[in-house]
């Protein structure tokens, strides 16, 4: 089993969280929601990986207000390439919802704690997420 290490920028505005849909050409979960995320550049911190993130995949400037655990997800729904993800996760507060999306991503939505589990999201993804920061 492989293990990548990346970094995820939840993104709230007042009430709302920021959510996007992956590009069908993406190669790791097309076509599934997500929030920002993104693989740490070599010598860069976590916390500016995730801020970078989110300017490049929506155009909006954020702001960290809280640092969450690091977190484990395994995926296993491709048999022979199990992944081992390594998560750090910040939640991040927009000053406007502005969204401008760069070619990873199709759509996005702003979306109320409560409607996350409407939606296809990347493997492990919500329920990690909503216990301790949502």
């Amino acid at each position: 089993m492989k293990t990548y290490f990346v970094v995820t920028g939840v993104v709230k505005h007042k009430d709302k969280i920021l959510i996007l849909k992956k590009a069908p050409d993406d190669r790791n979960y097309p076509n599934k929601w997500s929030f920002c995320s993104g693989f740490v550049k070599e010598f860069e911190a976590g916390e500016d990986t995730a801020l970078r993130e989110i300017k490049e995949e929506t155009g909006l400037n954020a702001k960290i207000t809280k640092t969450g655990e690091i977190i484990e997800v395994i995926d296993e729904n491709n048999r022979e390439h199990p992944k081992k993800w390594v998560i750090a996760v910040y939640l991040c507060e927009a000053g406007s919802t502005d969204v401008k999306l760069c070619h990873e991503n199709v759509e996005f939505k702003w979306v109320k704690k409560e409607e996350l589990g409407n939606y296809d999201f990347v493997p492990g993804i919500t329920q990690d997420f909503r216990n301790f920061f949502l």
